[in-house]
């Protein structure tokens, strides 16, 4: 089958339309864009968008979970009560970092929710940069809850503008999916164990359970079609998701979406979480060659 992996979808679509990752305008406002994922999800046999679909519907699912916790976010900002703010911060994290997953599919929207400051040229001073991290360097690093309420209150449209993303189906592929699930499971183990993802609040450990549940979502409902084909591809991804989430779990307790501050965590531990999610990757991986997806 023909298959359109994602990330070099993406980057040849950038290149023919000129300026940057799709600055300025929402994925399927993009022609050539929009064409070529309408293509990759034809080409889906329909077992293959059978599994799609499941996995949208669990992140929709979760970007319904998602916008009342930014509500209550933008609440404890707006009230000024610092702690109040640092709590519903960490609370409100969960669902997009799972839903990150498919990222490539609304990257204009990623970046509003998401991006950190190494995204831009300007760094924290440009406009651009607004969402979760910027609201994090403002209630974490600077203190700073008027500063940090307009941008509470745009993250709360940016996560409606996800959820209606979330419902265009043409937007989706199982290339697109695994795509999506092996870009997130290496950026883990290659960008965000350094501590890169939260670091004024010290939450990374949150972020990689978030991540691993995300791709294992997605995997999920393509598992009965990778065990009917070879048992021991699909029990690898099992084991590796699996000994991933063992891995970490230690550092966090029932009620609290927190986890132990990450700068307390040594490097062989470090290395263990680096190991995981590599592993994770490569069962993945394996699982999509054995459905004949090229992602």
């Amino acid at each position: 089958m023909n298959r359109i992996s994602r990330r070099k979808m993406l980057a040849a679509s950038a290149g023919a339309i000129g300026t940057g990752a799709f600055a300025g305008t929402a994925l399927a406002e993009r022609p050539l864009v929009r064409d070529a994922l309408r293509r990759a999800a034809a080409d889906d046999s329909p077992e293959l968008a059978a599994a799609v679909d499941r996995g949208i519907e669990y992140f929709q699912r979760r970007c319904d979970d998602q916008l009342p916790l930014v509500i209550e976010l933008e609440r404890a900002i707006r009230s000024g009560d610092l702690a109040a703010a640092k709590h519903a911060y960490v609370e409100s994290r969960p669902p997009y970092e799972e839903i990150e997953t498919l990222a490539g599919n609304f990257e204009d929207t990623d970046r509003d929710i998401d991006a950190r400051p190494y995204a831009f040229d300007e760094g924290e001073s440009s406009p651009g940069f607004k969402g979760f991290h910027r609201i994090e360097v403002l209630l974490y690093a600077d203190g700073d809850t008027e500063a940090a309420l307009p941008y509470a209150t745009e993250l709360v449209q940016s996560i409606r503008t996800l959820g209606r993303q979330l419902g265009e189906r043409e937007r989706f592929s199982a290339a697109g999916q695994f795509d999506g699930m092996l870009a997130l499971a290496t950026e883990v183990a290659a960008k965000k164990v350094s501590s890169e993802e939260e670091t004024w609040s010290d939450q990374s450990l949150l972020i990689f359970r978030s991540n691993w549940i995300g791709v294992y979502s997605q995997y999920r409902p393509f598992a009965p079609l990778v065990g009917a084909s070879s048992s021991g591809r699909a029990e690898a991804v099992e084991s590796a998701y699996n000994d991933a989430r063992d891995l970490i779990e230690p550092h966090f307790r029932s009620g609290s979406a927190a986890g132990t501050p990450y700068s307390t965590i040594g490097i062989a531990e470090r290395r263990a979480i680096t190991n995981a999610s590599m592993r994770l990757r490569d069962a993945i991986e394996a699982a999509a060659s054995e459905l004949g997806i090229e992602a």
